[in-house]
C-alpha cells in the first residue's frame, strides 16, 4: 500500500471569491485543514468552503506591548465544517453570527495564507 502526500494548497481563488478546501474520505466527515496523507486506494473528495461563512467564536490575542493585537476565529460553513484562522477587523471585531468572507492574507514572512473578514 502506497502513502500519498497532499501537495495542493488548502485555499484557492475561484470566480465567486476565495475558498478553503476541505477533504472527505469515504465514510468520514469532511475536515479542514484537508487530510495531508492518504493511502493510494482511498477515495478523497475535495469540498470547497466559502467564500462566505458564519462567525462561531473568536478571540483577540494581545502578544505584547510592542506588538499589535490580532484576531483568531472559528467560522462555520454551510457544508457543516468549522474552520480556524486569522480574523481581520477594523475598530471593533464582528459579532458572533456575522457573515465573514475568506480573503487572501500574507504571513509576516510573505507566505500566502487566508483570513476571515466581514
Amino acid at each position: 500500500m502506497k502513502i500519498i502526500k497532499r501537495t495542493e494548497s488548502p485555499f484557492r481563488k475561484t470566480p465567486g471569491g476565495m475558498v478553503l478546501v476541505a477533504t472527505r474520505v469515504a465514510g468520514q466527515p469532511a475536515q479542514f485543514p484537508p487530510i495531508e496523507f492518504t493511502h493510494d486506494d482511498q477515495t478523497v473528495e475535495d469540498i470547497e468552503l466559502g467564500p462566505i461563512g458564519s462567525l462561531y467564536s473568536f478571540t483577540i490575542v494581545h502578544p505584547g506591548k510592542d506588538k499589535q493585537p490580532y484576531g483568531l476565529a472559528m467560522v462555520d460553513f454551510d457544508t457543516g465544517v468549522r474552520a480556524f484562522g486569522r480574523l481581520l477587523y477594523g475598530d471593533q471585531p464582528p459579532a458572533i453570527g456575522a457573515r465573514l468572507r475568506v480573503v487572501s492574507f500574507a504571513l509576516p514572512d510573505g507566505t500566502p495564507d487566508y483570513a476571515f473578514q466581514e
